[in-house]
């Protein structure tokens, strides 16, 4: 059969009306969150934070109270010491002086400049008592081999006695020992403990008596 133009027009208006009453379906919206599913959320955020809260209180207690065990500790110490030293014939302020400990910075021997001023103190007692004889004990922190930190410890020790001997006080008075990294004052794992334990320890072997 031969269609005409107006038969084609026709069946073009007819495909069209039947497209316009078959519309391609639309994407429903998602689902809102009621209130529940939000309050849940919330509750959970809320439970998180005071986890992570309570968290860092713990934290800065545990740190609060290692620092007290450790001034307590050093504090017990140096009274110690002092003690000892005070058992050789010394009043408590040389006694105080000879106890006092000398610092080094990391993986070093080197006396720093602020720590020479306790080395003078010591010097104008042992001028002031020919028959004192010390002992230099030195220490390092936990780091590096047992044999290194025995090595390096010494070396600090004869840093102090080097700095003695050479402002007149004889070599037989001094002696030097290492512990190495075997006495830390400070149990520690952190650069404020390393810092006390990187030290020379000074005994009174003889005293004034």
């Amino acid at each position: 059969m031969k269609l005409t133009g107006g038969t084609l027009a026709v069946a073009a208006l007819a495909l069209a009306a039947a497209c316009s009453r078959n519309p391609q379906p639309v994407a429903a919206a998602p689902p809102m969150p009621n209130a529940d599913s939000a309050r849940l959320a919330q509750m959970h955020r809320d439970s998180m934070l005071a986890m992570a809260r309570a968290d860092s209180i713990a934290r800065a207690q545990k740190a609060m109270s290692h620092a007290d065990s450790v001034r307590e500790a050093v504090m017990r110490e140096t009274v110690d010491s002092a003690k000892d030293v005070t058992n050789t014939g010394l009043d408590m302020a040389d006694a105080a002086a000879m106890a006092e400990r000398v610092h080094f910075d990391y993986n070093k021997a080197d006396l720093l400049s602020g720590e020479v001023s306790l080395l003078q103190q010591k010097l104008s007692i042992l001028q002031a008592h020919p028959q004192l004889v010390v002992q230099i004990a030195g220490n390092c922190d936990e780091r590096g081999s047992d044999e290194y930190n025995m090595a390096l410890g010494e070396r600090r020790a004869a840093a102090a006695k080097r700095w003695l001997t050479a402002h007149g006080i004889a070599e037989s008075r001094v002696t030097i020992i290492s512990y190495g990294k075997e006495r830390p004052l400070d149990s520690g794992h952190d650069e404020a403990a390393w810092s006390r334990n990187r030290r020379d320890d000074f005994v009174v072997t003889r005293g004034i008596h």
